[in-house]
């Protein structure tokens, strides 16, 4: 049944069946009974350049009862579409075709969207309309896809270049779509403009833009185009002019939807324009005169000028989020305009972890990134546009914050950007395989029963379950699993999401909460609730920070206090600032490849590949890699390092190594 008439069959078969507008089910006969209006959701008329001649659509109306309608259909069409067809009242059973035109000139290029809203009796039904008349002889898209989305990268006339002046000539644009892209609802819009010295091909995968615009769960499509090709200038030529940015959107928005992939085209969607280096100045023009509404902007390093641009925009209520480095040659700009918004009254938020991010519209800040890494270090392009203001995706996953123990029972706590209500539901598991629904709630919160395995899912109405969350589980308070696992750009494990908080935990022989470390971060859950701590860090390295410095000093603190904390990752040793790393786990790095993956007489590599595992040294040599060195090595039998992730051990091998572990500890 369509989901029209499904949504409609519901809301009459509820309550009193005796109501003209809630007819009942014809007893035994499956067919319901009095009559029922049921109408196809959407049509969308056929593609045609200028210069062509528009085409035809249809729909149909039906009445899914057993009874006639009364009276003749009332039609109401919005926008400039016409509608034809036989207005006669519907018998019950009948399906009735109506044929659909628009007009739109075919003098332009343009679009138009729209709606038939029908009135039978008292039921009403909406059909919404679209059309686009796209410019002459757009290029074909050769579209691909993977696990991060659908993509292509196609010449278009309103790229920045040619623009008969500057001399560069490549009219690429690169779009994409996130994975479980759904033009059914809301989408949005997101526009990157790269640097100087910059090709699309490279600077899409040095910066990982796709990958990260995946994960940052946004309902929108992305727009890449190719600046000024390999060179120090912040020419976007097109873009730089009066619509220029429409324009480009505008043959995006004809190449999705003669290719069906965007379909349904609703309400302009205020766009995010995020730069890096030298994009500023595009940024600032399309801000401008662009043409299309602006609501969020991201500078990664790149206030080089247009301060007063900016500072508009600010006023005007966008979200604004400014990164500035040490070497960029942006601090001066970022700290005057810092300056300049607190002195009016706006609050300049300086941090951009996710809490910062979530809670605040307006950051301003500095990074120890280095020029080129402020985009793709510490996902930032992903985590800044998941506190965008874009829509979210109706599929993606929640991030699971913790699962701790209260009054017996497991609380469990996560994220999401909410973009309206939503429900959630929390699932337990005791083989990772098998899942019962054991909470439904629209809080971001949650009280169960103690579980080994605990994952979460986003419900939608029109899209089911989301993606599921990573997987955590709670079964007592001895020990807390620190989940500091995050890199999933450039590094061994490919997805957005995993199951090592519970898979450790699971494997420990002893009571276990998990918490992400964005969670301990942020204060929402404490080490010194805990007596022993074991902190994943996978194969974490500089570009995700093993460590950041709020976390180096919670852990000292804890360990100070007399707290046991067991960190494991293959690159705890190379990618954690030295001195930190002695004076506090007392570990030192001796060489950042063991050149084996074999310790013990266990095999590290699991579950992905262990490429680099640290050989270390320290107080007592825990043990050995194969090939010599030590892969753990231990301090005053309360603190433990682990140059490999322990995740990535073989079940059987993952408990006994473990159990070594505790008794070392001493339990």
């Amino acid at each position: 049944m369509p989901l029209l008439s499904l949504i409609l069959a519901c809301s009459t078969l509820d309550g009193d069946d005796t109501a003209k507008d809630r007819p009942g089910r014809g007893e035994d006969s499956g067919v319901l009974s009095g009559a029922v209006l049921d109408a196809d959701p959407w049509v969308s008329l056929p593609y045609v350049e200028v210069g062509d001649t528009l085409g035809e659509g249809t729909f149909e109306l039906r009445n899914l009862g057993d009874a006639a309608h009364t009276k003749e259909l009332i039609l109401e069409v919005t926008g400039p579409f016409t509608v034809w067809g036989d207005l006669t009242p519907l018998r019950g059973g009948e399906a009735r075709s109506f044929r659909v035109t628009s007009r739109l000139s075919t003098g332009e290029a343009g679009s138009a969207t729209g709606a038939v809203n029908v009135m039978a009796d008292d039921q009403e039904a909406t059909v919404g309309l679209s059309a686009i008349v796209g410019t002459p002889d757009l290029e074909g898209a050769g579209w691909k896809k993977d696990a991060w989305g659908t993509w292509a990268v196609v010449g278009l006339p309103t790229a920045p270049f040619p623009d008969g002046h500057a001399s560069y000539d490549d009219d690429s644009v690169m779009i994409v779509l996130p994975p479980n892209f759904t033009d059914n609802g809301v989408m949005g819009l997101v526009t990157h403009l790269h640097g100087h010295n910059a090709t699309l091909d490279d600077v899409v995968a040095e910066q990982y833009l796709r990958e990260q615009f995946a994960l940052s769960g946004r309902n929108a499509v992305f727009i890449v185009p190719q600046g000024p090709e390999d060179s120090a200038d912040s020419d976007f030529g097109k873009l730089d002019e009066p619509d220029g940015y429409a324009n480009l959107v505008a043959d995006v928005n004809a190449v999705l939807y003669r290719d069906g992939l965007v379909v349904r085209l609703g309400a302009a969607p205020a766009a995010t324009l995020t730069s890096h280096s030298g994009g500023y100045s595009g940024v600032a023009n399309i801000i401008q005169q662009g043409g299309v509404e602006i609501s969020g902007v991201h500078l990664f390093d790149s206030l080089y000028g247009y301060e007063s641009v900016y500072a508009d925009f600010v006023r005007d209520g966008g979200v604004f989020r400014s990164v500035y480095t040490s070497g960029g040659g942006t601090d001066d700009n970022n700290e005057a305009l810092a300056a300049l918004l607190t002195g009016e009254g706006y609050t300049v938020e300086e941090s951009f972890t996710d809490g910062a991010l979530a809670d605040g519209t307006l950051t301003i800040g500095h990074s120890t990134a280095s020029h080129g890494g402020t985009v793709s270090e510490d996902r930032a392009f992903a985590r800044w546009l998941a506190a965008s203001g874009q829509p979210p995706s109706p599929t993606a996953a929640p991030e699971l914050l913790a699962t701790t123990i209260s009054d017996g029972q497991a609380v469990v706590r996560w994220r999401v950007d909410l973009g309206g209500a939503r429900v959630f539901t929390v699932e337990t598991s005791e083989d990772g395989e098998t899942w019962d629904t054991v909470a439904t709630t629209t809080d971001t919160h949650a009280s169960i029963a103690l579980a080994s395995v605990i994952r979460v899912r986003a419900t939608d109405p029109v899209w089911g379950l989301s993606e599921p969350s990573d997987r955590y589980g709670a079964t007592g308070d001895d020990w807390l699993i620190v989940d500091g696992f995050d890199r999933v750009l450039g590094g061994s494990w490919p997805n957005p999401t995993h199951d090592f908080g519970a898979l450790v935990g699971g494997s420990l022989g002893a009571g276990f909460s998990v918490a992400s470390n964005e969670a301990v971060a942020e204060g929402r859950v404490g080490l010194g609730d805990f007596a022993h701590v074991l902190w994943l860090l996978g194969d974490e390295s500089t570009a995700d920070a093993t460590f950041t410095e709020a976390e180096q000093r919670l852990v000292t603190d804890y360990v100070d206090a007399g707290g046991t904390i067991v960190v494991s990752g293959s690159e705890v040793g190379w990618a954690t600032e030295a001195s930190w790393l002695e004076d506090t786990l007392h570990a030192a790095l001796v060489a950042d490849d063991a050149g084996t993956t074999d310790v013990e007489g266990w095999n590290v590599g699991d579950y992905y590949n262990e490429d680099y595992p640290d050989v270390l040294s320290g107080d007592e040599t825990i043990w050995e890699w194969e090939g010599g060195g030590a892969a753990a090595v231990g301090w005053d039998k309360r603190v433990v390092v682990i140059g490999f992730g322990v995740e990535n051990l073989g079940s059987g091998e993952r408990e006994t190594a473990l159990a070594e572990l505790r008794g070392w500890l001493g339990g």
